[in-house]
């Protein structure tokens, strides 16, 4: 990514186009409070994008370029190069990340005077509980085959809207009715974006303690169910034989 300039300015300019048009819209409407908030979802869609065309589709890409068949050989558990792939992927999307929160809290988070501990603790366990649900991903994805480009696509941007990423969709403000809130919950974005909102604008809220539990919950169970299914898989190719034969 760092070798090839245009990989790296479009990685940049997506999500800071994106949460700065959404913070100038806010801006002009007189809603200053979600400017703000627009920034921290550029900040968000970086990884979430991330996730999804980097490390959900990994192992897919990687059986159609031969190399699937090394991991299923490794003496490494699979989870453990999940892991590897996970801070990698978390390592090049940082630049952008901070370009974006940079740049945004020099324009609209001026007046904002943040928790900066819960702020940390939100984001950590915001990035931990997504890149453990690409984890996850990884290995469904493998066994879809062709269809996992499809499923990126029909993600992407649904994700982006129901989970929060430009305005609040669960609590106060949400304009999504309470079943739907419950079940895009179960997205790690829509908690970490939630706790990241009340860490910045309202670290008193009573309520970011539920969420800061309700994200670490999340981090458990995505990550035991990622090891289990990446272990599955792995016996299933060793058995059948058929998780490395390439798709065309």
């Amino acid at each position: 990514m760092y070798g090839e300039p245009l990989w790296f300015a479009v990685g940049v300019a997506f999500p800071l186009f994106s949460s700065f048009g959404f913070a100038f819209l806010y801006r002009s409407s007189g809603a200053s409070a979600l400017a703000g908030f627009a920034v921290l979802g550029g900040i968000a869609v970086s990884f979430w994008s991330n996730v999804v065309w980097s490390m959900a589709s990994q192992f897919y890409w990687d059986k159609q370029e031969g190399l699937f068949e090394i991991y299923l050989v490794s003496p490494a558990p699979t989870s453990a190069i999940l892991a590897g792939m996970s801070l990698g992927g978390f390592l090049g999307t940082l630049p952008s990340a901070l370009l974006v929160g940079l740049v945004g809290w020099r324009y609209f988070g001026s007046s904002v005077s943040p928790s900066w501990g819960l702020v940390g603790a939100s984001f950590a366990l915001t990035i931990v509980a997504l890149y453990a649900l690409g984890m996850l991903l990884a290995s469904l994805y493998l066994a879809y085959g062709r269809q996992a480009e499809s499923l990126n696509d029909a993600v992407q941007s649904t994700v982006s809207m129901f989970s929060g990423l430009y305005f609040p969709t669960i609590g106060v403000g949400s304009p999504f009715p309470f079943a739907l809130q419950v079940g895009v919950s179960l997205i790690p974005f829509t908690i970490g974006m939630d706790a990241l909102r009340k860490s910045v604008f309202a670290p008193a809220d009573p309520r970011l303690g539920l969420d800061l539990l309700v994200l670490a919950a999340l981090c458990v169970g995505f990550v035991v169910a990622a090891r289990r299914m990446a272990e599955y898989m792995r016996m299933k190719g060793r058995r059948d034989g058929t998780l490395a034969v390439r798709l065309r």
